[in-house]
């Protein structure tokens, strides 16, 4: 199967330009061009110090977030064994991780026996799958790509897992150049987490790590309900992006919820002058740059400087994130 090399430029393009959800949503229809999926899911796989296999990025296309939600009741716990092997009763992702790098395609009936797994694969149109896990990965990261075919007629061939070893690579390696560029205009980072919520902002679930993150950046928040100030910001902000003192949120809707992607940052936020944090907060309330220098007296050129410096330091590019961080600023002082 040829490959077009405009396919192969249009992924890399998108992920220089794109945020980090766009350009998964992007590549991902961009493939489906090629090697057609009813649904499908770019997952991140973490592996913890007891040696668990944990999901540490994820994006949902066309499935719902139930599909993985549900995973752990199918599956149970995944572990990896001393010789780095994963001991799992999902003979797909057992299959994939020892044949990284290479497409790994399954016939769900014909492959798996066990009446919990096939009753799970029948709820969520899952009748044939094609993985592919990356080979070389970021330490502490390995990237998957998984797609999904509703009906067992509409099979993955052996040509259909030769294309997804040209063209998977590509997306993953994309993926991880979009994620650099995206962390390389922050701080960095020295903790990271994933959670789930509804779209009003109650969490599915609620781990250990998502909530010391989230008390890094408003130290009497509990749980469940999500910050109404991240809440806000996210809401407002079209690529779902907080910019906090001392987290940073990326979110992405999935279905019927909301992925969050919490970092911790190396270091809080360095202080602002009193005219910088002057200008930060006539700017967090609306006013342009010819308004807030006639309040003050001074040029507007002075003016931009002075709220570029803040938005600097404060790791925001915009006033929806302005006045999101100069609110939790003001919570925890």
């Amino acid at each position: 199967m040829e490959i077009p090399n405009k396919l192969l430029l249009d992924i890399y393009d998108s992920a220089q330009h794109c945020g980090v959800n766009e350009y998964n949503e992007y590549a991902l229809r961009t493939l489906k061009k090629v090697l057609h999926f009813d649904s499908a899911a770019v997952v991140d796989f973490s592996v913890t110090e007891e040696q668990k296999l944990v999901i540490q990025g994820l994006h949902l296309h066309a499935a719902p977030l139930e599909k993985l939600l549900d995973r752990p009741k199918t599956v149970g716990t995944e572990m990896l064994d001393k010789s780095g092997a994963v001991r799992s009763r999902d003979k797909i992702l057992t299959k994939a991780l020892a044949r990284r790098g290479k497409s790994v395609v399954v016939d769900i009936a014909e492959s798996f026996s066990d009446p919990t797994i096939l009753r799970y694969c029948r709820k969520y149109d899952t009748a044939h799958s094609l993985t592919f896990i990356a080979g070389q990965t970021p330490a502490g990261s390995i990237p998957a790509v998984a797609l999904w075919r509703a009906t067992r007629k509409n099979a993955y061939t052996d040509a259909h897992g030769a294309a997804a070893d040209l063209l998977l690579p590509h997306l993953v390696h994309g993926n991880q150049i979009n994620k650099r560029l995206a962390l390389s205009s922050s701080s960095k980072p020295v903790g990271r987490s994933v959670a789930f919520a509804t779209p009003d902002g109650v969490l599915y679930l609620v781990e250990p790590e998502v909530i010391r993150l989230l008390q890094r950046e408003w130290s009497q928040w509990t749980p469940p309900f999500l910050p109404s100030v991240l809440m806000d910001a996210l809401r407002q902000d079209r690529e779902m992006v907080y910019a906090g003192r001392a987290i940073s949120v990326r979110a992405s809707l999935q279905a019927h919820a909301i992925c969050l992607v919490i970092t911790a940052h190396e270091r809080e936020t360095p202080a602002l002058t009193r005219a910088e944090q002057r200008v930060a907060s006539l700017a967090a309330q609306g006013l342009q740059y010819k308004e807030i220098a006639q309040l003050l007296g001074v040029s507007p050129a002075t003016i931009r400087n002075q709220l570029h410096s803040a938005y600097s330091k404060l790791g925001v590019s915009n006033k929806t994130s302005l006045a999101g961080v100069l609110q939790s600023l003001r919570q925890s002082t």
